[in-house]
């Protein structure tokens, strides 16, 4: 059964991918200028790494919406995991392929790295490479990390949700988004190396689940009566006040590079929670407000939405494409405050036309076969279609 999809959270997603790709590329593009205006520019889009939680949260809101929707349906676990697999699983392999072979070219250097980490790539496991240590990851694939973690809440999530009533999933929820901040404050007064501390807890598995946790708790709400309208009356308020203070605290704390993983203590403890919180109410305006409000008529709006549908594509292939693209211009010898912007608008469109190609040649043809594992809830939530 298809089920309507809520065009805004498409946006919601585009966006966040906008500004993902524009903290790997703008940073880069300022290498061609000493342009104090354009390097400006470039620490704004610094102030974007929290783009990364809106992608868990919406994950774990969606993936678990469909769960519970689905729950004690026939073939609930085949149908959940073939689909998974169809939309996730031949994108990121053909990537790999891709990537790998270009390797030789682009990054010789890493050849002899290469065979160590290529278990890693193909098992979903890289994101715990920069907690080991013992093997160094290529930084054409960096960004794979987070997909990792994703792909490990696939796996299990489907088995904890058939499992629990959904009491226990909310206590479940509340107690790993408890214990992800007590390690922090725990760290935070014991651990002397900051920036060993603020790595451990961007990439590690466990700790990466409080963001998924708070789009699970909104998911299991939303099923309640009533509390979808009860927390629609505050999301937008919440969502202003935890967004603008989340700014005030990357400001405050290292203006100069505004992320956790820096050492920034103040910006672990609170930036995560914040930016969680901020994601989960944005999620309630964009489903529950009025379809005339100013944040639903922007966040439907056709280019957010078309890059929402090819994020996945983009993700992938955004930061091959610029450092590629860098190399090539800088061995050419060009120079000055226009290639700023030539390169940037290049990454984009580039990016654009692989994802759109991607799109027609790996991901429909793939996408088309889960019409033979539909899933036969008798009835839908209309804001769970963008992860189906």
């Amino acid at each position: 059964m298809r089920v309507e999809r809520f065009k805004e959270l498409d946006g919601m997603r585009g966006l966040a991918s906008i500004m993902v790709i524009s903290y790997h590329i703008f940073k880069r593009g300022e290498y061609f200028t000493t342009n104090p205006i354009l390097h400006f520019v470039t620490g704004v889009t610094l102030y974007n790494w929290y783009a990364i939680e809106t992608f868990f949260v919406l994950s774990g809101f969606l993936i678990t919406s469909i769960l519970l929707r689905t729950k004690g349906e026939p073939h609930f676990f085949r149908n959940f995991y073939v689909r998974r697999s169809l939309r996730v699983f031949p994108l990121y392999y053909f990537a790999l392929i891709v990537i790998i072979a270009l390797l030789p070219t682009v990054e010789p250097d890493y050849m002899p790295e290469l065979p160590r980490l290529i278990p890693i790539l193909l098992l979903y496991q890289q994101n715990w490479v920069y907690l080991i240590g013992n093997v160094k990851t290529t930084i054409y694939l960096a960004v794979t990390w987070s997909l990792a973690v994703e792909e490990q809440f696939y796996l299990a999530w489907p088995f904890v949700v058939n499992a629990l009533s959904k009491k226990n999933l909310l206590r479940l929820s509340f107690t790993i988004i408890g214990l992800s901040n007590l390690a922090r404050i725990l760290a935070a007064i014991f651990w002397t190396d900051a920036n060993r501390m603020a790595t451990f807890f961007f990439y590690n598995s466990f700790t990466r689940m409080e963001p998924i946790a708070f789009g699970v708790l909104l998911a299991i709400a939303f099923t309640e009566p009533g509390w979808k309208e009860k927390l629609s009356k505050y999301s937008l308020p919440v969502f202003l006040t935890t967004y603008i203070t989340l700014l005030i605290v990357e400001y405050v704390t290292n203006p100069g590079i505004p992320h956790p993983i820096y050492g920034n203590i103040p910006l672990t403890l609170v930036g995560y929670p914040l930016a969680e919180t901020f994601a989960a109410a944005l999620i309630i305006t964009l489903t529950n407000h009025a379809e005339t409000s100013f944040l639903r008529r922007l966040f439907r709006n056709k280019i957010l939405v078309f890059f929402g549908d090819h994020s996945y594509s983009m993700y992938l292939f955004h930061l091959p494409v610029g450092l590629i693209l860098l190399d090539f211009l800088w061995r050419h010898g060009y120079r000055g405050w226009p290639f700023f912007f030539i390169y940037i608008g290049l990454v984009f469109a580039i990016t654009t036309a692989i994802s759109m190609v991607t799109w027609y040649v790996v991901e429909r043809p793939m996408l088309n076969l889960k019409k033979y594992f539909e899933y036969k809830e008798p009835q839908a939530a209309p804001s769970t279609a963008q992860a189906d």
